[in-house]
């Protein structure tokens, strides 16, 4: 597997939270500064492939943190693209309806939609947001929640001193390097908090290292194995 080196020599940001995702958003997608993101996000391209092959989902769908939407190139125009950042939103270029919504602070739909895309929701992975999801689905409308997986959070912080539980470092190309929210739980403790606003576990998936033709970053591949799960997938129902 191919890795990238680290970067070096980065301070730690006083930039507030809420400003770091736009500071974020101008170098997320770039695979050299960012390849564990690149790795992620490419993770996160398989499983999508493939639950829109097996399941088709129709109707009305959401993409809560969209970013650049990975989701929008499966669900096509009538998308409705969701994210604090209106950075993160622009660079979505198409006729989506899009909302700049904090989902942890505010409701983004009230039983609107029928699926509830949340790729790589570990920044937003909280009580409140969840509530805000069952909220916005339709009855029997479900949520795909994909994360980074919890045995990899578990692995890479044993290998490093320099994160911090909770967090998503990011060094930047300034030298500056964020800690922004990031909150991968264990299967018992990530059920227990759907079940509580009212939604029933239907489904537990994987992506695994060797479902992806090469890994760029050290950050994963030093941790882990070729039959190691990368991400974890929740699909959950409302009841």
């Amino acid at each position: 597997m191919n890795s990238l080196p680290y970067p070096v020599a980065f301070k730690l940001s006083e930039i507030p939270e809420q400003a770091s995702y736009e500071v974020v958003g101008a170098e997320y997608y770039d695979d050299q500064l960012h390849p564990t993101c690149a790795d992620f996000r490419a993770a996160s391209q398989v499983f999508l492939k493939k639950i829109f092959e097996l399941n088709a989902p129709k109707g009305r769908i959401a993409d809560i943190g969209c970013g650049r939407s990975l989701v929008r190139e499966f669900a096509g125009d009538s998308l409705v693209l969701i994210d604090e950042s209106a950075s993160m939103l622009n660079l979505n270029i198409g006729h989506n309806e899009k909302r700049r919504i904090n989902v942890i602070n505010a409701p983004f739909g009230n039983t609107e939609f029928d699926w509830i895309f949340a790729v790589l929701g570990d920044p937003y992975n909280d009580i409140k947001a969840w509530r805000h999801i069952a909220g916005a689905l339709k009855p029997s409308g479900r949520c795909v929640f994909i994360v980074p997986s919890y045995l990899w959070a578990v692995k890479f912080r044993k290998s490093t001193d320099e994160e911090v539980v909770g967090k998503a470092r990011f060094d930047l190309s300034s030298g500056e390097s964020l800690f922004l929210p990031s909150t991968i739980l264990p299967f018992d403790q990530q059920t227990a908090m759907i079940s509580s606003v009212g939604m029933l576990m239907e489904c537990f998936d994987h992506v695994y290292v060797s479902d992806l033709p090469q890994i760029r970053s050290k950050k994963i591949s030093e941790v882990l194995k070729d039959d190691d799960e990368v991400l974890d997938i929740y699909i959950a129902q409302k009841i």
